[in-house]
């Protein structure tokens, strides 16, 4: 890479593995930044430095930067701490203030509550304060869902200068469009932005209210997704949810890039968590090895027979569990096994534990346990994620990656990394189906049987379903490819 190709790149967040997670972009912050850094450029992120980060635990250091930012009638003192990404070169600015992050064990209060507003408002007037005290002038400003688009709002007006007249430019990544951040316009009067120049049809005004989603779609110069089909997909009535026309109107600028895996937190060969490690050419009979474990550890017979299905998810209507309630009375007769880890929504839970009681096919565990998570995606045959819409999918490729074929619905990222078997026979690692529709799940689930009756076939589509490149380099190439794109484009 020359030195003209080396951008120095910010990416603003509200969460990064390791340092904070409840949701998928902390895979994306805490994979994607290292590697960017290992292409050559200059990488750093910004987060809240939450009461979950422990300063001690993560060596975070005193940057010096201190100031104020008044928020709510109140000077708000906030002072940034730094601290690096493990094993890489990559920095992690932290934003620090105890009452708004550093008091709370979670990272978000809720949707409804206006201190979330204040909070993520604060930490994006304090990002943009700090930057030229930190010394560092990014090239490509990205920013992360609705809690960092006030950036872009303000880097279009008051905060315009750090863009260094056009020199700079702003990325906005939607990770789920489900979640856009509204709030009542009087929140413009403390976020310090003029209503007359952002409380417009042009700017972040919808419906009456703030929409700091849109203010990121409506003031980046790009606006990327985390998959191929999940960028077409938004911008049609189905999964516009409100904001279709907004990112129809800006299709040129928005660009489909698939999140990636990280191989070295997920791999089969040195997972300390199953029965029996292993690699491809060891699958076949070291996944059987890990089924029978699994099996001994739901209390499931050893029925070779029979496949098991695993599922990990939040239990909640966008993952698809309407349509396996509705075929509830199927799944106690079909000769497979089901084993379930996940929680959310209590009808969900009551219905697996129901199932688990009544049938001798379906086990449930109720709550999150990540090494139990890792046993199931090594020890089944299927990984069963029937969701209504996708935007990336994360579960998917760690099938994938275990040698264990996903059963999805044809959405997002689950149809951008999964061919269907029927329909391609010689390239397909899993079985998709359309429509959203309880009936289909139902064949999908038909179809899967059959194939896994295809004993002499069987671990060939294991081997091809490892095969599967998914780690986060081809996706970096992506990201690196856009940012020198967008640098090329006439400034907005």
């Amino acid at each position: 890479m020359t030195d003209d190709s080396r951008l120095k790149i910010l990416m603003a967040a509200t969460e990064a593995v390791p340092l904070a997670k409840e949701g998928g972009v902390a895979d994306v912050m805490g994979s994607l930044p290292k590697e960017l850094a290992a292409l050559g450029h200059q990488v750093c992120i910004f987060l809240p430095r939450y009461g979950t980060i422990d300063p001690t635990r993560w060596g975070l250091q005193s940057t010096g930067v201190m100031g104020t930012i008044p928020m709510a009638g109140v000077d708000q003192t906030v002072s940034i701490l730094q601290t690096a990404l493990p094993a890489s070169p990559v920095i992690v600015y932290l934003l620090d203030h105890e009452g708004f992050f550093g008091r709370h064990q979670r990272l978000y209060l809720g949707l409804d509550q206006r201190d979330e507003q204040r909070r993520f408002l604060l930490f994006c007037r304090g990002l943009l304060e700090a930057l030229p005290l930190l010394g560092f002038a990014p090239d490509i400003i990205h920013l992360n869902d609705w809690q960092t688009s006030p950036c872009a709002a303000y880097l279009r007006t008051t905060y315009s200068h750090l863009l260094r007249k056009g020199a700079a430019r702003i990325v906005y990544t939607v990770h789920n469009l489900q979640y856009q951040g509204r709030w009542d316009p009087s929140i413009l009067d403390e976020a310090g932005l003029d209503r007359a120049r952002v409380f417009n049809p042009r700017g972040l005004e919808f419906w009456g209210d703030v929409n700091w989603m849109k203010a990121g779609i409506m003031y980046a110069d790009v606006v990327t997704t985390v998959s191929h089909r999940y960028a077409e997909e938004i911008q049609t009535l189905d999964y516009g949810w409100g904001l279709d026309e907004v990112l129809f109107q800006r299709h040129p600028r928005i660009f489909g890039i698939p999140n990636g895996l990280d191989w070295d937190a997920w791999n089969p060969a040195t997972d300390g968590n199953l029965a029996a490690p292993y690699t491809a050419a060891e699958a076949p009979a070291a996944k059987a090895h890990n089924r029978t474990a699994l099996r001994q550890e739901f209390g499931l017979p050893d029925d070779p027979d029979q496949p098991v299905v695993g599922i990990v998810s939040r239990l909640v209507d966008q993952k698809g569990f309407d349509l396996i309630a509705a075929i509830a009375p199927e799944l106690r007769e079909l000769p497979l096994q089901l084993v379930v880890l996940g929680t959310g929504h209590p009808h969900y839970e009551q219905l697996f534990r129901e199932l688990a009681t009544s049938t001798g096919n379906v086990r449930a565990r109720i709550g999150f346990d990540v090494a139990l998570s890792h046993r199931i995606y090594a020890g089944t045959d299927f990984f069963l994620m029937p969701s209504a819409f996708e935007p990336g999918g994360l579960g998917q490729l760690i099938a994938l990656r275990y040698g264990t074929l996903p059963i999805v619905h044809a959405t997002g990222g689950l149809a951008d990394t999964v061919t269907d078997l029927d329909a391609d026979p010689g390239a397909g690692n899993g079985i998709s189906f359309t429509p959203y529709a309880a009936s289909a799940l139902l064949d999908a689930l038909r179809r899967a049987l059959r194939h896994y009756a295809e004993r002499d076939r069987w671990p060939s589509l294991i081997a091809r379903a490892m095969a599967y490149d998914s780690r986060w380099s081809a996706s970096a190439r992506a990201y690196s490819q856009l940012y020198q794109r967008v640098l090329r484009l006439p400034p907005m």
